[in-house]
């Protein structure tokens, strides 16, 4: 019996370390790799390689010769195609860097609603997440057709300024307006070269510049630096502004989770402290939340900021020459057939990403502590102060009068203290009921307002999606006056103006989406295990390339992906997946990998190592103890990966455009656009506009229903995920 007990417990110290099994975990990794290798590293190379060459549809995918004529047209030759490509650059870097503030500033402050307490904050969660669900060329249909439409086609602001005696606004078009910023910027410029001079002069009358200052300097000069770039782009037109707004409003809601997500790290002990210390609200966000917040921010704005600079849904739907970004220049070239140029401004957007990906990991990066042996500084209420050098233990029986007690702040055990507390007024205490009930009322107005913002739009495109499209409209209706469904039986019956039911791109997408979905579940849940439980060389090169895969444009991938799927095709003739659903699995799942693993691996590393340990002793295998007692354990996460990446693929449209071109075989996002730039749409006896919502309406409402009702589970796993991931 004794030997018996030896044995298994030197059995369970042999798996006190994490374990190392090699095969098991290159078995796990195999499926990933070869996703990443056929979706994500050979077309990178290839794009790259392309990109140096004078690839076109005349010369074909590898082009005859090497080049440089490419990057050299683009940058500085001084050619057409050098000023629209700054143009268009100027212009992403503009869009991207307004919306990340704007979105930066409403999630800060939506997360710090939504992680206090109080009575419908379900319902606020819930609805933060319906502009979160909607396809982004949904998103901008909405906004386009109904919102910000002019006064003659009734768009709810302008009827809402002329119902007031305004004058109506061109949101886009045309005549949108346009802003001069010459004058502005030239002095912005001006009182930012004046505030840096200042700061650099008293950091060297100091002779010293501690960390925050250099902050402040780093700040400032990525401010100056990119407004003298911007200064070349002097005109924005109102179209500009109101793609923002739609981006906005889209993605503010990433932003709140992930800033929700590190707010949860902070300990409550702490504030209560601060209270007692008696400090305001500013004092303790300054000083306790944002310290430790802001690493986590900073992967936020990170992730935030890649997606903004490959903007493209958010402005295809205006189909203006004036508003036009990296990755929208770069599929324009790429279906005017100019295959090499399309691949350089693919890849200089990837420098530009990971030169503002560096730029704000420098910025909100924590603090190294200081050595212990060194002087360091901590934080008091309002201010800084240096920690006092160690002095020599003073002892009570030293001091022989009440002035040496005095003079060195020290009271005796035997001498009672008499204190006073003095009655607070009765003007005092109703001036603190009425700043708490400011305060209340306060709170209570930006969750009114945070609710609105969200759900406001979605409700009122499902409203009009109501009214009668046969019936003309003559004046602005806030409610429909005449309902009917018939706009949604258009939508779903074969017509000469549509030529393929709606229904048939709902079918396309749940396809699609659905397959996705089982592979990422399959190879991500193999990856996630790999990395949470084992410990295997390069393990933080492959945490790190499956980041970078978040900053990828797509269009560095799409043009060497599809002369993969030609070459497979010459090959092999029965396995063609050009205008294919299936052909589009492989880059949607790479894509979406990474998502369900940051995912996946927290849930991981929260099951016992314990569990582990003790079926191994029992004699199972690696792999049945992930089939029998992991997965079973990380159904939620499973389940939350599962509806982030269907929404995910739902919602992709540029692979979609470029890839399928049947009408057969469009997913609902490439059918919406298929709808806006339909030339017969003029001849329909219906509105169109009144078909084009109930067709964003269809396709939504699944998600927005799905999201509501798992709410709890999604902000649960990413905020998992962000916090431990």
């Amino acid at each position: 019996m004794e030997t018996v007990l030896v044995e298994k417990y030197e059995l369970v110290k042999e798996f006190e370390k994490p374990p190392k099994d090699t095969r098991f975990v290159v078995s796990l990794l195999i499926p990933g790799i070869i996703i990443f290798s056929l979706a994500i590293l050979f077309p990178i190379v290839t794009g790259i390689f392309i990109s140096f060459t004078d690839s076109s549809a005349s010369t074909g995918f590898f082009g005859k010769r090497m080049t440089l004529v490419n990057y050299y047209e683009l940058l500085t030759y001084g050619n057409f195609n050098t000023r629209r490509f700054w143009q268009y650059t100027y212009q992403t870097l503009f869009f991207s860097i307004v919306s990340l503030v704007i979105e930066f500033f409403l999630g800060l402050i939506f997360a710090l609603i939504l992680n206090k307490k109080f009575k419908g904050r379900g319902i606020a969660r819930a609805t933060i997440l319906i502009p979160w669900a909607i396809p982004t060329i949904a998103s901008a249909t909405i906004f386009r057709f109904e919102i910000f439409n002019t006064a003659g086609e009734y768009g709810l602001i302008n009827s809402i300024i002329v119902s007031f005696g305004g004058r109506p606004v061109d949101f886009f078009g045309p005549d949108a307006a346009i802003f001069n910023l010459s004058n502005i910027l030239l002095f912005v410029i001006v009182i930012l070269l004046v505030v840096l001079g200042i700061i650099i002069s008293l950091a060297l009358i100091r002779r010293r510049i501690s960390a925050p200052l250099k902050k402040i300097i780093i700040i400032v000069s990525m401010i100056l630096l990119l407004l003298l770039l911007s200064f070349a782009a002097l005109e924005v037109t109102m179209t500009m502004f109101t793609a923002i707004f739609i981006d906005v409003w889209k993605t503010t809601p990433f932003i709140t989770l992930l800033i929700l997500a590190t707010l949860q790290i902070v300990p409550q002990d702490l504030y209560k402290a601060g209270e007692i210390a008696g400090a305001s609200g500013w004092q303790k966000f300054r000083h306790i939340t944002w310290p430790l917040i802001r690493p986590g921010v900073g992967v936020a704005l990170i992730f935030r900021m890649m997606q903004a600079l490959r903007v493209y849904d958010a402005i295809v739907v205006f189909n203006d020459t004036s508003v036009r970004s990296m990755t929208s220049h770069s599929v324009l070239l790429w279906l005017n057939g100019d295959f090499a140029m399309a691949s350089a401004v693919s890849v200089l957007l990837l420098g530009f990403i990971a030169l503002f990906a560096l730029v704000i990991t420098l910025l909100t990066r924590r603090e190294k502590r200081t050595s212990s042996k060194r002087k360091t500084k901590f934080l008091k209420f309002g201010k800084r102060v240096e920690e006092p050098a160690a002095e020599e233990e003073i002892k009570p029986e030293e001091f022989h009068s009440d002035d040496d007690y005095k003079k060195n702040n020290i009271i005796p055990y035997d001498i009672e203290i008499e204190t006073k507390i003095e009655p607070i007024s009765e003007s005092t205490i109703k001036w603190y009921i009425r700043k708490r009930r400011a305060k209340k009322g306060f709170f209570i107005f930006l969750a009114v307002f945070m609710c609105l913002f969200c759900a406001g739009p979605f409700i009122w495109i499902v409203i009009r999606s109501f009214r009668d499209p046969y019936i003309i409209q003559t004046h602005f209706e806030l409610f429909p006056e005449y309902l009917s469904f018939r706009a949604y039986e258009v939508i779903f019956q074969s017509s000469d103006v549509y030529g393929v039911t709606f229904e048939r791109a709902l079918l396309n997408g749940l396809i699609l989406s659905g397959t996705t979905v089982v592979v990422v579940l399959i190879v991500g849940s193999f990856v996630a295990y790999a990395i949470a439980k084992f410990d295997f060389r390069f393990k933080k090169i492959l945490n790190s390339f499956i980041f970078s895969m978040n900053s990828l444009p797509p269009l560095i991938i799409i043009i060497p992906f599809y002369i993969q799927i030609i070459s497979i095709a010459t090959i092999l003739p029965f396995f063609d997946l050009r205008d294919n659903l299936f052909g589009l699995v492989l880059p949607y799942a790479a894509f979406n990998l990474p998502l369900a693993i940051f995912i996946l691996i927290a849930f991981f590393r929260e099951i016992p190592e314990d569990l582990w340990k003790a079926a191994k002793v029992d004699g199972a295998s690696n792999f049945r103890i992930f089939r029998k007692i992991i997965l079973p354990l990380t159904l939620p996460g499973i389940f939350t990966s599962a509806i982030l990446v269907f929404i995910a693929s739902w919602n992709e449209l540029l692979f979609a455009q470029i890839f399928l071109t049947d009408p057969q075989n469009h997913t609902v996002p490439r059918a919406i656009l298929r709808y806006l730039r339909n030339p017969q749409s003029l001849t329909a006896d219906w509105d169109t506009d009144i078909a084009l919502l109930a067709a964003t309406t269809i396709s939504t409402i699944p998600l927005v229903v799905v999201v509501l009702i798992f709410q709890k589970k999604i902000v649960s796993g990413l905020t998992r995920g962000a916090v431990k991931g």
